[in-house]
């Protein structure tokens, strides 16, 4: 079951990365809490002010310029990737990414991660740091 997990973080696509992370902390008071390369070799922000944290990264060129600076995703915290992914795909829910993804440069061990689409097409993530 998928219910009444944890908030993990809003995923944030940006035009310019190192803009909006700077913005998030001068102006808004975020706090760094993780700064890792992406696979294109950009940085990625996970930004945090009291409960509400944002992972920022700079956005696909290939996206249309109005999806930039959206928040492309909600993400839940997992503790059992494996059975969250199972659980979704009895439930015939639509899986938007290559099923179970891994980013192994993100926090000490990497992650494990898959998102889904609400019935709207917005995209909910189950992440599980590793």
């Amino acid at each position: 079951m998928i219910k009444n997990r944890k908030h993990g973080h809003i995923g944030l696509a940006t035009n310019d990365v190192e803009k909006d992370a700077k913005w998030y902390t001068d102006v808004l008071g975020f706090e760094v809490i993780g700064k890792f390369k992406g696979d294109d070799g950009t940085n990625v922000y996970f930004l945090k002010n009291c409960d509400v944290v944002y992972e920022m990264y700079q956005a696909n060129p290939a996206l249309p310029p109005e999806v930039a600076g959206k928040i492309d995703h909600y993400s839940f915290d997992s503790t059992d990737i494996e059975a969250d992914y199972k659980y979704c795909v009895e439930q015939g829910y639509t899986i938007t990414t290559n099923g179970i993804e891994e980013i192994p440069q993100f926090w000490a061990n990497g992650v494990r991660y898959f998102k889904i689409a609400s019935p709207t097409g917005e995209q909910m993530e189950f992440c599980q740091v590793l």
